[in-house]
């Protein structure tokens, strides 16, 4: 089975810090690492309170492999009723001079039949084979799992790094706007080849993503940071339409082998969107919200695939019924959605008016895209 960990060369963002960290004693062969944690996602402006509570740190688990993959420290963080988006200044003594590999995972509970990782003791050898082979099917109603590895370079001197945590899921979100004379009901929304089950951890092939840079150079950066930064960019410049494939899509990345299917997200009650207003100024749209939903990362190549990886493709199926009661079903391509890598918020925004729909769809880690399908 081919290793979720591709991480060779690729080091960790740390620094040195000398004055916040205490030395350890001369002469011990240790030295202080200090771990800052953060879940990849929308702006920290609101702090958690902005995070719906599934999608922040319940648990945290931070665990540090020697070279040889044997276990050095294994604690996991519980953070009872307050859940977090960021977790700081988390103070490790470990074995200097040496190169370390160190995983994170929250949420561990959310897994069904996960393994017991508080067996892995220090000294323990297995870890990296255990927790990179974890598949499991996704509860989009329960603390998402989320993970990520780094390999870091320790030296003599105290480090401070920080690492970001990447969701194990997709997210949808579809926002309504209508135009029509009569009010609308939204029943149930429908996602095609959607995978069965996900991996704990992400199985992407090439370590690192080019960043091009505003002064014209170019950055090779840690798939992970590479996620960070554009999906910083897209919430700074969320109409910035051009971004997804300026900077790029993640394609390159293997799903379990369980067979892909049609999931279906049906509203506990139908979602009412209110009809147009007039009055003596502009028309005024109904607007409504269908509940978030989650689902496992997938992989649905766009015909004819040439390979494992390229360009993807999904379809969306939204059952309405009009003020007649008479139901309605239409199913369209998610236009220039590339690939559903973990970690993507996928908005769409949709606006009923007499003849079309018109949808926009806005990745967390990419922007705005376009796709339009008739009524």
């Amino acid at each position: 089975m081919v290793s979720a960990m591709i991480l060779a060369g690729m080091p960790a963002a740390c620094g040195t810090e000398s004055d916040s960290i205490v030395e350890s004693p001369a002469g011990d062969g240790t030295v202080m690492l200090v771990v800052n944690t953060g879940v990849i996602g929308p702006s920290r402006a609101g702090g958690s309170d902005a995070w719906p509570e599934n999608e922040l740190m319940k648990t945290l688990r931070i665990v540090i492999l020697h070279a040889d993959n044997t276990v050095e420290y294994n604690q996991a963080i519980d953070f009872g009723e307050s859940p977090q988006a960021e977790y700081r200044k988390q103070l490790i003594k470990v074995r200097q001079n040496e190169k370390k590999t160190v995983y994170l995972i929250a949420n561990e509970g959310s897994i069904p039949n996960m393994a017991d990782l508080d067996a892995f003791a220090k000294g323990a050898d297995g870890f990296k084979d255990c927790v990179d082979n974890i598949e499991f099917a996704l509860d989009g109603d329960s603390p998402l799992p989320m993970s990520a590895a780094y390999e870091l370079e320790v030296s003599e001197n105290p480090q401070e790094c920080q690492f970001h945590l990447v969701r194990a899921a997709t997210k949808f979100t579809f926002r309504f706007r209508n135009f029509r004379d009569a009010p609308v009901k939204v029943g149930s929304i429908s996602v095609s080849d959607i995978a069965g089950t996900t991996f704990l951890m992400p199985r992407k092939q090439e370590p690192t993503m080019a960043f091009d840079e505003g002064d014209g150079t170019q950055s090779q950066l840690f798939w992970v940071d590479w996620l960070k930064r554009v999906s910083d960019e897209s919430q700074e410049h969320p109409d910035d339409k051009e971004l997804a494939d300026r900077r790029g899509w993640i394609m390159d990345y293997d799903i379990p082998t369980t067979p892909a299917a049609i999931a279906t997200k049906t509203a506990p009650q139908p979602i009412a969107i209110p009809a147009c207003t007039t009055g003596t100024g502009a028309p005024q749209s109904g607007t409504a919200r269908f509940p978030d939903f989650y689902l496992p990362e997938s992989k649905h190549l766009k015909a004819p695939a040439n390979g494992q990886y390229g360009e993807q493709e999904y379809t969306m199926t939204l059952r309405f019924t009009d003020s007649d009661g008479k139901e309605q079903t239409f199913t369209e391509p998610f236009d220039n959605l590339k690939a559903l890598f973990r970690n993507t918020n996928v908005v769409v925004d949709v606006t009923l008016g007499d003849n079309k729909i018109i949808v926009d769809v806005i990745p967390y880690t990419e922007v705005i895209l376009d796709p339009v399908f008739g009524l």
